[in-house]
């Protein structure tokens, strides 16, 4: 019997002990996987901070204030110093002398922003052995969802501002919610940005089945544009989109939000996954083979994602001139005699769509399909995507220096790097500059019809800027097998840079 007891209690302790044993071990993970996302969150809240600096040195360095920025203690961070000077400095950079006589602030030569400019080059960064990878990409080298209606407008229709009859869209891009994000935590640009700064939001005005369907018709082509960019690159998609049932699905989503008053303003781009004819291929881009192998491989290897690629791998003292030719081809850039190429990736409908912008297009940072979207005089598609493709290689393009500059260059002091300076590129000051792409586009055709060029700024005219206002960063923290995404949206505001919103995505 004493025998039996013993045996019991033998079983008992060790069912306890093997209990005791799996807990702990749950625990442990547990602990390890939240130790992990914390470090990964503070990775992330970092590189933000990087994002928000550049953005900033960006809008100072238009302001003429570099110099005076002074980052050590965060405490101006995302500020630009105030002087008497540039007291009366916009958004667009300098003051209201900035820009000559006559001449539009987005024709000023003061403040422009460029795909080369720091802010947009890819994010490479290690916090803590995390490798924090992203893109920046400014809102206003999308098509904004909120502004969909008014890109299609024609001139006559801005002026009177008719309001006709509600276009009959049935259920189509209904999705089953509201699309509103709880993820989110953003602040009301309706308040908080005053009036006069250029955010605030018009009233707005129903549009007509016209405008509908011309909205359509954009948003068709920019993702035919968007699928046919990578086909030809070699990203196939699992399931090809089909590009009419989705802008279709979008628009009516759109404009099922701008009927009620409630839901007008679309706050986040991801509010279209919701939508069935828009799935995460379409939106993020097809996989790239080549990375998704490299990864793989670095992953066997133990050396993570983030090295994979890019910058990942150099320290911050090895790193040539940000800018600079060097910086240009380790970035991915290929070095050709007058200009480079950028590197060949994914594209997904978020890197030409967004939902935070000013509503106009930038022309030097807008991505060749958001061109042939805003280009419908050019019905033919593949005349219509050698155009833009035009466009847009003319940023890609090195700037012929001076006789002022070149006597500058000429007085670099000897032992100094040139190779580490950064490289400067055309780009765009005002409309009229698309005459110097091609000598062709400027000759009309036989029987009076309008050039090229004539076309191009008809359709381009009233929608294009040369500085950009909103700005997205789109981040992603890995380390060992865990990876955490983070999405800032900032803003320019007058003379600061301010945060909309901040988002930690588990996608």
């Amino acid at each position: 019997m004493a025998l039996f007891i013993v045996l019991v209690l033998v079983l008992v302790l060790t069912v306890v002990i093997t209990q005791m044993v799996f807990v702990t071990q749950v625990e442990k993970r547990i602990s390890q996987n939240r130790q992990g996302f914390v470090q990964l969150n503070y990775a992330l809240q970092a590189s933000s901070r990087l994002v928000m600096q550049k953005v900033t040195e960006d809008l100072m360095e238009d302001l003429g204030l570099l110099e005076e920025l002074d980052l050590e203690g965060g405490d101006m961070l995302g500020q630009v110093p105030d002087t008497n000077s540039n007291a009366n400095a916009g958004p667009g950079g300098g003051g209201p002398d900035s820009a000559e006589e006559g001449e539009s602030p987005s024709e000023s030569n003061d403040a422009v922003d460029t795909r080369h400019d720091v802010w947009a080059y890819p994010i490479q960064d290690t916090v803590n052995d995390i490798q924090v990878t992203g893109d920046i990409i400014d809102g206003e080298s999308c098509i904004d969802l909120n502004h969909i209606f008014e890109l299609v407008l024609s001139e006559e229709e801005e002026e009177t501002g008719a309001e006709g009859d509600i276009p009959d869209l049935g259920d189509i891009g209904v999705p089953t919610d509201s699309g509103f994000d709880p993820g989110s935590v953003s602040l009301d640009p309706e308040n908080s940005f005053p009036s006069g700064s250029g955010f605030v939001e018009e009233e707005f005005v129903l549009p007509e089945q016209e405008q509908v369907d011309d909205a359509e018709y954009m948003l068709q082509r920019l993702m035919e544009a968007v699928i046919d960019y990578n086909q030809e690159n070699g990203f196939n998609y699992e399931e090809t989109p089909d590009p009419t049932d989705a802008a279709a699905a979008i628009v009516g989503y759109v404009f099922q939000r701008v009927s009620d008053e409630k839901t007008r303003r679309i706050r986040s781009l991801d509010s279209i996954l919701q939508l069935e004819e828009i799935s995460l291929e379409f939106f993020e881009g097809p996989v790239d083979p080549l990375t998704a192998e490299l990864e793989e491989s670095g992953e066997r290897d133990g050396m993570g994602s983030g090295m994979a690629s890019g910058l990942g791998g150099l320290g911050l003292d090895d790193l040539p001139g940000i800018g600079s030719l060097d910086f240009l081809e380790q970035s991915g850039y290929s070095l050709l005699d007058e200009m480079v190429e950028g590197p060949v990736a994914p594209l997904g409908l978020r890197h030409v769509l967004t939902a935070n912008s000013s509503g106009k297009i930038n022309l030097n940072t807008a991505r060749p399909e958001v061109v042939i979207a805003l280009i419908p005089s050019f019905e033919d598609f593949q005349e219509a995507k050698e155009i833009a493709w035009q466009i847009y290689q003319r940023g890609d393009t090195y700037r012929e220096l001076t006789e002022e500059e070149e006597a500058a260059a000429a007085e670099i002091p000897f032992g100094e790097d040139e190779e580490d300076m950064a490289q400067d590129f055309e780009h765009f000051t005002n409309i009229n500059q698309l005459s110097q792409i091609n000598e062709d586009w400027n000759s009309s055709e036989v029987g009076g019809e309008p050039s090229i060029t004539d076309l191009l700024k008809e359709d381009l005219e009233k929608n294009v800027v040369f500085k950009s206002q909103y700005f997205t960063a789109n981040l992603k923290g890995t380390k060992e097998n865990q990876t955490l995404s983070g999405k800032l949206i900032c803003a320019r505001r007058d003379r600061h840079v301010v945060v909309l919103s901040w988002r930690e995505l588990k996608r």
